[in-house]
C-alpha cells in the first residue's frame, strides 16, 4: 500500500469515521507516538496523575472501594504513584462477580463504555465494562505496534480466530472499522485439512499478505502448509495472539511464511496490550500500571493490573490468573515504559508444588517435544500430585515412552511428587476457539 494512501486512511478515514462511532483510537494513535519519545521520568509523572484521579474517582463514585478504603483507614489522595498502590488489596474475579454492582460507577450515565466479559478459561466469566478510552488505547496500539513490522493500515488481513477476535454479529462501529482496516475473518474452531486447504485458496485469491489470529491456529495453518509443500513465502508478516506461543510453534510458522512473528500478549478485561518489538521484549501499554506478586522467581509471577483509564468500571490491583516475568525499560531505549520479558501463560498454566518445585507450559512443552504424541494437559489434583492428560499417536506411542515420561518429569517434579497419566483420544477446542490443552 502507498504511504499517500496509508497517510489518508490514518489521518482522515478513521478520524472522520470515530466522529459517528464515538471511538478514540486515532487521538491515541497520535499520542502513544508521542509519548514514546518522552523520557521515563515524564512517562511516570503522567501515569501518576492519571492514577490519582483514577483512584479518587473510584473512592468518590463506587460504593465497593469507599466501604474498602474507609474499612483500611487508607485516604485515596495517599495513593499517588505504584508504591502507594500497595496499601490496596488485590482485587480477584471472585470478588469482583460478587460485588458486581458495588463497582458500579454512579456517574456510569456521563461515560462512553461497552459491555463485555471474560472467557471464562480459569473459571466462572466476568463481567466488566470497557470504556472507549480503553478501547481506543488498545487499537491504536495494536496499529501503531503493526506497523513497525511490515504492516501498512489498510493492508488485507485474515483473523484467524473466534469471538474473541471478531463477532458474527457486529455493530455498526465494528463494521465501519473493519471496513476501513480490511480485516478478513476465518473461523478456527474446527481447523481440518479441507477447512486449512479452502483457507489456503482464499489467502491467495484475495493477495493477503498479513496473517493474524490465535498461536495455536496460526501454528496449525501453518503445519498444513508445511506437510502440503505450499510456498506461502509471499506472507510479510504474522501477529500471534490470545495464547502462549512456545518456541516450536514460532520456529515453524517463522519458516513456513518465511517471515517474523510478532507476539502480541492481551488480557482485555485487566486493560493490558504487550507487543514483542524485540525478542523476548513485550513493550506493555501506558494506560496501565502492571506488578507481579506471588513470585516464584524475582520479578516473575502473577500479574496484577492497575486499567487507570477504565473509570466505567475501576479495578484496582487486578490478579486475572496470568503469569510473567516483568521489568522497567532500559534507560535509552525507544521505549520508556515497563517490559515483559516471558509470557508463562495463565496461572493454571504454571505449577507449584508444595515441594519448592515450580515449572511452566513452555518448558514442560519442550519435555514433551521429544516424544510421540500430538497434544496434551496438566493440572494439580492433590498436594504434590500432578496429572497429564496425553493424546498419543498410537501407531507411534508405546510403554517404553510412558515410562521415560515419567523418569523424566520425577527430575523437574521431584522424587515426593506423584505423576498420573491419563490418555485420551482428543482434546476437544472451547467454544471460543482456544485450546485448553498444548500443541507438540
Amino acid at each position: 500500500m502507498s504511504r499517500l494512501k496509508e497517510s489518508f486512511l490514518l489521518n482522515v478515514s478513521l478520524p472522520f469515521a470515530e466522529v459517528f462511532s464515538g471511538t478514540n483510537a486515532s487521538k491515541w494513535y497520535k499520542r502513544i507516538s508521542e509519548m514514546n519519545d518522552w523520557s521515563q521520568d515524564r512517562i511516570t509523572e503522567w501515569q501518576n496523575t492519571q492514577l490519582h484521579y483514577f483512584v479518587k474517582h473510584a473512592y468518590e463514585h463506587t460504593t465497593y472501594y469507599r466501604n474498602l478504603f474507609d474499612a483500611l483507614s487508607v485516604n485515596p489522595d495517599d495513593i499517588r504513584c505504584t508504591e502507594d498502590l500497595k496499601q490496596i488489596p488485590i482485587i480477584t474475579k471472585d470478588i469482583i462477580n460478587a460485588h458486581y454492582d458495588e463497582l458500579i460507577p454512579d456517574d456510569l450515565s456521563s461515560m462512553k463504555y461497552r459491555c463485555s466479559s471474560s472467557g471464562g478459561t480459569t473459571g466462572k466469566p466476568m463481567r466488566y465494562y470497557c470504556s472507549e478510552d480503553v478501547w481506543g488505547y488498545v487499537t491504536a496500539a495494536k496499529i501503531y505496534y503493526w506497523r513497525k513490522n511490515h504492516y501498512s493500515y489498510g493492508d488485507d488481513f485474515i483473523a484467524l480466530g473466534s469471538s474473541s477476535l471478531f463477532s458474527d454479529k457486529p455493530s455498526l462501529t465494528r463494521r465501519i472499522y473493519d471496513k476501513i482496516r480490511h480485516e478478513h475473518p476465518l473461523n478456527c474452531v474446527n481447523l481440518t485439512d479441507n477447512i486449512c486447504e479452502d483457507y489456503c485458496n482464499y489467502i491467495r485469491s484475495k493477495q493477503i499478505r498479513i496473517i493474524y489470529g490465535y498461536a495455536a491456529a496460526i501454528y496449525l495453518l501453518a503445519s498444513y502448509i508445511d506437510r502440503k509443500r505450499y510456498d506461502f513465502s509471499f506472507i510479510n508478516a504474522v501477529f500471534a495472539t490470545s495464547e502462549n506461543l512456545p518456541d516450536h510453534y514460532r520456529e515453524l510458522i517463522e519458516r513456513v511464511f518465511h517471515c517474523r512473528v510478532m507476539d502480541c500478549y492481551g488480557a482485555r478485561d485487566a486493560g493490558i496490550t504487550a507487543y514483542e518489538v524485540n525478542r523476548g521484549c513485550y513493550q506493555v501499554g501506558y494506560n496501565v500500571i502492571a506488578e507481579v506478586t506471588n513470585e516464584i522467581s524475582p520479578d516473575t509471577g502473577s500479574l496484577v493490573s492497575t486499567s487507570f483509564l477504565n473509570h466505567c468500571f475501576p479495578l484496582i490491583r487486578y490478579s486475572f490468573g496470568d503469569e510473567a516475568k516483568l521489568e522497567a525499560a532500559p534507560d535509552g531505549t525507544e521505549y520508556n515504559g515497563q517490559i515483559i520479558r516471558r509470557v508463562l501463560g495463565r496461572t493454571s498454566d504454571v505449577l507449584r508444588l508444595e515441594n519448592g518445585h515450580t515449572l511452566t507450559a513452555t518448558g514442560i512443552s519442550m519435555i514433551m517435544k521429544r516424544f510421540d504424541i500430538v497434544a496434551f494437559d496438566f493440572r494439580k489434583d492433590g498436594i504434590n500430585s500432578v496429572c497429564m492428560r496425553i493424546q498419543p499417536i498410537h501407531s507411534k506411542f508405546d510403554k517404553t515412552q510412558e515410562k521415560l515420561i515419567i523418569q523424566t518429569f520425577a527430575r523437574y517434579l521431584g522424587d515426593d511428587c506423584l505423576l498420573h497419566l491419563e490418555y485420551v483420544d482428543e482434546f476437544p477446542v472451547r467454544p471460543n476457539g482456544k485450546r485448553g490443552y498444548f500443541l507438540v
